[in-house]
């Protein structure tokens, strides 16, 4: 039985220096509540009694480790989230140039289903590299299936095309359809410290830079930066900009650049 849920501000430095390290995102007082929460599940799911012993848990186990990270890291995501990127590209590019598409913070697929059936439906012939972090966000990408809530800014018309939906125990949910979960691969890859090996037409990295600091955000920028062919397109969230950071990028639309 879980009897500890609060952090003494030793814990909550060492936690939070873990996560960054790891990950980049920046757990400050700010996001203590959120710690606290994501600590006190995955205490309850391992039985573990106390923050110092979930400590010296996850410093030993790779796999809790693994989990603590996920834990800390995920977000709630939906179809069609910050959909007026992916409205320019449709209006801008020429359905008939192939396209190498990176989600580079897919979280559970959502975003690069998203932009799949959009292009799809617009006769654009299109690959997608979906990569997390996470590896139980990128378990959920690969097994496609959505609750409904998640879907509900889909048009009908989309939804019917581009997806399955469930019976019996998943009448709630849908399926994306083979053809499409054909064109998204779904891998592993820390922004921090991986470098990519292959270049792309459009890079998606939105909703994560927010998390970061100064620093993180110019290493990652630049990291994506390298893998974006020339001319190729830069989306960061709404919330989201570039100010401050050095990059060869030029503004094209809010939250929206190109590469020179």
């Amino acid at each position: 039985m879980v009897t500890e849920t609060n952090l003494s501000p030793e814990q909550h430095k060492k936690l939070s220096r873990i996560v960054y390290k790891e990950s980049g995102v920046v757990l400050n007082e700010k996001k203590y509540s959120l710690l606290v929460a994501r600590i006190a599940k995955r205490m309850r799911i391992t039985k573990i009694a106390s923050v110092s012993d979930y400590i010296s848990v996850i410093s030993s186990n790779p796999q809790e480790f693994t989990e603590f990270i996920d834990a800390t890291t995920t977000n709630h995501t939906f179809f069609f989230r910050e959909n007026k990127h992916c409205e320019y590209l449709i209006k801008t590019l020429d359905p008939k140039t192939p396209l190498k598409i990176w989600s580079a913070a897919s979280s559970s697929g959502e975003e690069a289903f998203s932009i799949a059936v959009q292009l799809l439906s617009n006769s654009f012939s299109l690959s997608i590299f979906a990569s997390d972090v996470s590896d139980s966000m990128l378990k959920l990408g690969r097994r496609a299936v959505y609750p409904m809530d998640r879907v509900k800014n889909v048009p009908l018309s989309m939804l019917r095309t581009y997806f399955q939906k469930g019976k019996d125990r998943w009448k709630d949910h849908v399926r994306v359809k083979p053809e499409v979960q054909q064109l998204v691969r779904f891998a592993k890859f820390n922004l921090l410290s991986d470098t990519p090996d292959d270049t792309f037409d459009i890079i998606f990295c939105r909703n994560v830079m927010i998390y970061f600091d100064t620093p993180t955000r110019q290493r990652v920028v630049d990291n994506l930066c390298r893998a974006l062919k020339p001319g190729g397109y830069f989306f960061v969230g709404l919330a989201e900009s570039l100010n401050g950071l050095d990059h060869s990028l030029t503004t094209i639309l809010p939250s929206g650049y190109q590469k020179k």
